[in-house]
């Protein structure tokens, strides 16, 4: 009888270890959202261009002009893990692309950077910039 209560007490102190481990492991973490998949200007608003890529369900894609200084932000309120920006910009500006998660404190992720010109999903349409 007393083998059999040290034995419970053994693994349930193992098993409370190893849960104690997993709550301190490391978590990675959020990559930013895809650069843009499709990049298009929209018709008739000279100088605006609709930006939509991949991002993580849920979350709040922020896009920003390097040249021109300003920005936009979209939450992914439908959660299908898209983001449709439409932000002023012209061919070849540089634009900044970073994400944020509500849950875990409004985790941030990395900005990533991409270049302005007409995409399609099937790739660049034409190589106007360097």
């Amino acid at each position: 009888m007393l083998r059999r209560a040290a034995l419970h007490l053994a693994v349930a102190l193992a098993i409370s270890l190893l849960a104690g481990a997993a709550c301190l492991s490391p978590t990675l973490p959020l990559p930013p959202p895809e650069p843009a998949d499709t990049m298009r200007p929209v018709a008739d608003r000279e100088g605006v261009w609709q930006i939509s890529g991949n991002c993580s369900p849920g979350a709040r894609v922020s896009l920003f002009n390097e040249r021109t200084q300003r920005g936009v932000i979209e939450d992914d309120t439908d959660r299908n893990g898209r983001y449709l920006l439409e932000i002023e910009a012209e061919l070849c500006d540089t634009l900044l692309v970073w994400q944020e998660l509500e849950g875990n404190g409004g985790e941030e992720s990395e900005a990533q950077s991409f270049v302005v010109e007409e995409r399609t999903p099937l790739g660049v349409v034409s190589d106007a910039c360097p």
